[in-house]
């Protein structure tokens, strides 16, 4: 199967594109993470997973005209996330996450801005964004 190409990813994301654009410049431009490219075995089954030293801030997996985000919070992060000034979208899906031992797994299928917005808030709980005009 061919690498996909950020034309691939944002045909599959389709009407999302803007919201998926505009997620990802924030990412590249507010932390020193390297987006790295998962391919699996079926059409489609694509992830972008930005890490560094091993660690995962974020995974983009594109679906048909939408996009999921994956923040994994450690336990200190779920404790901070609680008080966090998102809007009721995002808070609900982190009320709804499981709580496992170490932590919750956000599954967040941005709506709109206001969501991206939200997402924005919850990374800079997993790791403080560097500093830049347009923080």
């Amino acid at each position: 199967m061919k690498k996909p190409t950020d034309k691939d990813f944002e045909k599959r994301v389709g009407k999302k594109v803007t919201l998926w654009r505009e997620l990802r410049t924030y990412i590249l431009k507010h932390y020193d993470y390297e987006p790295v490219l998962s391919v699996g075995k079926k059409e489609y089954d694509w992830t972008i997973r930005y890490r560094k030293s091993g660690k995962t801030l974020v995974t983009l997996s594109p679906e048909e005209n939408d996009f999921c985000v994956l923040i994994v919070l450690g336990k200190a992060e779920v404790e901070k996330a609680r008080s966090a000034k998102v809007n009721t979208f995002v808070k609900n899906v982190f009320i709804k996450a499981k709580q496992y031992h170490d932590g919750k797994w956000l599954f967040i299928r941005p709506r709109n801005k206001n969501d991206i917005e939200s997402i924005k808030i919850v990374l800079s709980i997993k790791r403080k964004p560097k500093s830049g005009p347009d923080n």
